[in-house]
């Protein structure tokens, strides 16, 4: 019998929802370690170490300024990556990002990725707007005007334009608007109606076992 394992590194990039660390009590129960348990368990002659190259809070121009620290290093076999969530913030506007800024960004993050990289991408989840501190904000009725009031509908333009780059790059995709829009309320945390709660850990952990399952 031959010793050794094989090693498939997995980068996740992003803000808070990637990052994972709001909305369970216990550690084990974030998507990523569900995850990583759920491949380590179907694939047990490999070893999946996954990097958290995730920051809560950041836009997506934010995210991209750490790239060469935070992916380069790593060589990873796969990335997953998410855009949007904090990029039209109207409490720091200087952090909103210009007309076109986005799909620049997404391909700058394409073009520097390491050959060896395969990227995954994930669609923003659905926000529950009358526990989102934004519905009621000053600073953002301006904004929300535009979308009905709805900081929800105001993400859509950005998780269009994300499954619009994925799908013309020919990238596999996880979409959580997707799959959670039915019942938001069911998988986002009631104290403030964005981050995962632990039915929506346990929902992007499975799902993303399934999508990179298949790529292996």
């Amino acid at each position: 019998m031959a010793w050794g394992m094989k090693n498939i590194v997995i980068c996740l990039y992003g803000s808070s929802i990637m990052e994972g660390r709001i909305g369970v009590e216990d550690p084990n129960d974030r998507w990523y370690n569900g995850f990583q348990r759920m491949l380590s368990k179907a694939h047990p002659d490999t070893c999946f170490p996954l990097v958290n190259s995730a920051v809560g809070g950041e836009s997506t121009r934010e995210i991209m300024q750490r790239f060469d620290r935070d992916i380069l290093p790593y060589n990873p076999d796969f990335c997953l990556f998410m855009v949007g969530g904090n990029n039209h913030d109207c409490v720091k506007p200087q952090r909103i990002l210009a007309e076109g800024e986005l799909q620049r960004l997404m391909q700058d993050f394409s073009a520097r990725l390491p050959v060896k990289t395969r990227p995954v991408g994930v669609v923003i989840n659905p926000v529950v707007d009358e526990w989102h501190f934004a519905s009621k904000h000053p600073a953002y009725q301006e904004y929300l005007a535009s979308f009905g009031g709805s900081l929800d509908a105001s993400l859509n333009p950005e998780r269009q334009a994300a499954r619009n780059f994925f799908i013309q790059n020919g990238w596999p995709y996880l979409d959580l608007y997707a799959l959670m829009s039915g019942t938001p309320q069911n998988y986002v945390l009631h104290e403030d109606g964005i981050h995962l709660n632990k039915a929506g850990h346990d929902l992007f952990a499975r799902e993303m076992f399934q999508l990179v399952d298949g790529l292996l």
